[in-house]
């Protein structure tokens, strides 16, 4: 059961981090513009094998279940223990962990990177990936109570 709760935290994660972006993008101005890291890492992948690139809808599509993808399996790491003082480092540190490597490939893939290129954008992408990680822990948690009645 442990292992299907970590899996179902995780995607709870990543989707309040996808969801809370998103949000965060269409609302505010100067916010970070992380579905940019997504959609280079498609383009790039594509050219390497000659594919071209002919809709953006596509390329956006596979940028975001790319995203909560990756973003799920980071989070299901995170959510193996009920111990609060675990709880807490484990937290910070894959919310931190998270959001430093979004960072670090955006500077990488995005020559000109406007998705993380200001200290606002990075501190709300850090936010992303702290809640992201709060929810995981959290349903982690709910989940493992449950299962245990």
């Amino acid at each position: 059961m442990s292992f299907i709760n970590r899996s179902i935290a995780g995607l709870a994660g990543a989707l309040a981090l996808t969801g809370v972006h998103e949000i965060f993008k269409k609302c505010t101005k100067g916010a970070p513009n992380l579905d940019q890291v997504g959609e280079e890492a498609v383009r790039t992948s594509l050219e390497k094998v000659d594919a071209p690139v002919t809709d953006e809808e596509q390329v956006y599509a596979a940028a975001m279940g790319g995203n909560i993808l990756s973003n799920a399996l980071l989070f299901s790491t995170l959510a193996t223990s009920t111990n609060t003082s675990q709880i807490i480092s484990k937290t910070l540190g894959t919310g931190l962990l998270g959001a430093a490597g979004t960072i670090g490939l955006a500077d990488q893939l995005l020559g000109n990177n406007k998705a993380t290129d200001t200290d606002q954008k990075k501190w709300m992408t850090t936010g992303y990936y702290l809640l992201g990680a709060v929810v995981s822990i959290g349903v982690y948690n709910l989940l493992e109570r449950r299962s245990k009645k």
